[in-house]
């Protein structure tokens, strides 16, 4: 006698087996440089590439620059092209596997003496900006070229901020020694609020800034975006040695092997 119970069961691990597999392949275009006078060297690391069901996946990757496409199938390599003339282009990444599904990425490489312009979208030089440090002294941003600088608005009164904390710290542990450095923008409106978290719970690795103004009138959060009601906190910008932001969003949404791909 046929068992209904068992029936299904089966049947739902096959739906399940349909629906995790034809996953897409995941493209990840890694390029620790991406502005310079010309002539440009441009390293390509294709190693975060990802294949979910173990297929066989390809890459075509495209300069932007009208040079031809390079192709291949390793990925455990890092490719490097030579960009001759002024300008910005984006490259583009394909990864596809053997049922045709298709990945993309892409990168924008500006070839200029000036760099991007600036501005707070990836891909923008971030704006420079001096501010009072809590333990005394002066920063500026510019002063961390060179660095990967995770730059990150907080407050000690944002809860999702808090709970942000000891990810950053593991980040700063694992990374520091490889060149990351790890901004505080405060958003609490008296300045004693953020030493007292930071002290209290041992955060003193970090860089740590205050400007007057909270979240809404600081000067820091006025230029960089965050003071509108409409954007959240924790909000962090991933910069490259060279100032040019590669990422925006919530520091949860920031991939680890993002940043180790910049040092």
């Amino acid at each position: 006698m046929r068992r209904p119970g068992l029936l299904l069961l089966v049947l739902g691990a096959l739906a399940l087996a349909g629906c995790l597999g034809n996953r897409a392949p995941v493209a990840a275009l890694h390029v620790p440089t991406v502005t310079g006078p010309a002539p440009l060297d441009v390293a390509y690391d294709l190693s975060y590439c990802r294949d979910p069901d173990g297929d066989g996946i390809i890459y075509e990757l495209a300069f932007g620059d009208g040079s031809p496409p390079v192709e291949g199938e390793t990925f455990s390599v890092v490719l490097h092209h030579t960009f001759d003339l002024g300008g910005t282009f984006t490259s583009r990444l394909t990864v596809t596997d053997s049922r045709g599904a298709s990945g993309y990425a892409e990168a924008d490489i500006t070839v200029s003496e000036v760099g991007p312009p600036v501005g707070i979208e990836a891909g923008r030089t971030a704006p420079d900006f001096m501010a009072h440090r809590t333990d005394g002294g002066t920063f500026t941003l510019s002063q961390t070229r060179g660095s990967v600088v995770l730059l990150d608005f907080w407050g000690a009164w944002c809860s999702p901020c808090v709970r942000n904390m000891p990810r950053l710290q593991d980040l700063y542990d694992r990374h520091a020694e490889e060149g990351l450095v790890v901004v505080l923008v405060s958003t609490d409106v008296v300045e004693q609020t953020s030493v007292d978290f930071l002290d209290t719970n041992g955060y003193t690795d970090f860089i740590s800034l205050w400007e007057p103004g909270g979240k809404a009138g600081s000067p820091i959060t006025l230029l960089y975006g965050v003071a509108t009601k409409d954007v959240g906190i924790p909000r962090t910008f991933l910069l490259d040695r060279q100032g040019v932001i590669r990422y925006v969003g919530h520091p949860a949404e920031l991939a680890e092997d993002v940043i180790e791909g910049l040092l």
